[in-house]
């Protein structure tokens, strides 16, 4: 779950009203409201709306108009740590970590002590699968701001890669202890739960998840499962098809389901449920890494 807003700190330069409109559409992650603020906004150039701009072409999936937008901001201000830092973030979301990575280092070079530079580069090692480099960068961002959050996510994300489940745990609740309310780590930590056999402290961590944001599919999906492996078979049903309802091509809660049909004696409904799950497997894939472990 990869959000777009990057925060950005120009504290000396008014915000135009446009970029604030456009901020506004993008927080809200209204596609239609930035296509057309960004089709009205064409004869705008300063560093903060390319900046923006690059945000906007990011939510609407045009990877090559973000990196020339967030260019002509860099362009602009060659210096400028904040947009040096987005630069690089842009690149990242657009896949070339290598690009990325140079600009995060840019941005280090101006600011050696930022933990967010730390942050980035030890995500772009992550995307690259470079492991090892990511702890190392994941770390020390935690040496120069312990209450960083995300990077104690994310050491717990790589040790659960590595099966290192005991201290993806510490991690987990690490990362909880300051921030208890966010619904992405409680499902996670709900999901490794499970995988240590604590069903009962799973089922009350994705609970709190989905109670926090009940929008995500991936949380329904893992409900289903763990109430199917707790022989809660309604109550699996019932979520597994709120999954399927928010994401008609997922194909592993298809499977899911099929299993509980067939446990509930329901072998025509089974049957048609593995149907759509040979439909659509082979365009249900994980595209993001991080999350890839809810969906084995």
């Amino acid at each position: 779950m990869i959000a777009l807003l990057l925060p950005l700190a120009f504290a000396a330069a008014a915000v135009s009203p446009s970029v604030s409109a456009l901020e506004h559409c993008i927080e809200r992650s209204d596609r239609a409201c930035v296509s057309a603020l960004l089709t009205k906004s064409a004869t705008e150039t300063s560093p903060q709306y390319w900046a923006t701009a690059a945000r906007g072409e990011l939510l609407l999936g045009n990877r090559p108009e973000a990196v020339a937008a967030i260019n002509r901001a860099v362009e602009q201000k060659p210096g400028d740590f904040d947009l040096l830092l987005e630069q690089g973030w842009v690149y990242q979301k657009s896949g070339d970590q290598v690009n990325a990575i140079r600009s995060f280092l840019s941005a280090g070079q101006i600011q050696p002590r930022s933990p967010a530079v730390f942050y980035e580069l030890g995500m772009s090692f992550f995307l690259l699968h470079e492991f090892d480099r990511a702890v190392t960068h994941f770390q020390r961002v935690l040496e120069l701001d312990p209450k960083h959050d995300k990077a104690e996510f994310m050491l717990g994300i790589l040790d659960v890669l590595k099966n290192a489940d005991a201290a993806a745990k510490v991690h987990f609740e690490g990362a909880l202890s300051m921030q208890p309310a966010n619904a992405h780590y409680l499902l996670h930590y709900g999901v490794l739960l499970l995988q240590l056999n604590d069903p009962d402290d799973a089922l009350v961590n994705m609970r709190k998840a989905e109670e926090i944001d009940p929008s995500n599919p991936l949380t329904h999906f893992n409900l289903g499962r763990l109430y199917r492996q707790m022989g809660k078979l309604s109550d699996a049903e019932r979520e597994l098809r709120t999954a399927i309802r928010m994401r008609p091509a997922m194909a592993r809660a298809y499977y899911q389901l099929s299993t509980v049909y067939r446990l509930q004696g329901r072998t025509a409904d089974a049957a048609k449920a593995l149907e759509q799950f040979s439909r659509f497997k082979e365009q249900d894939k994980d595209d993001d890494p991080i999350d890839a472990n809810l969906t084995q």
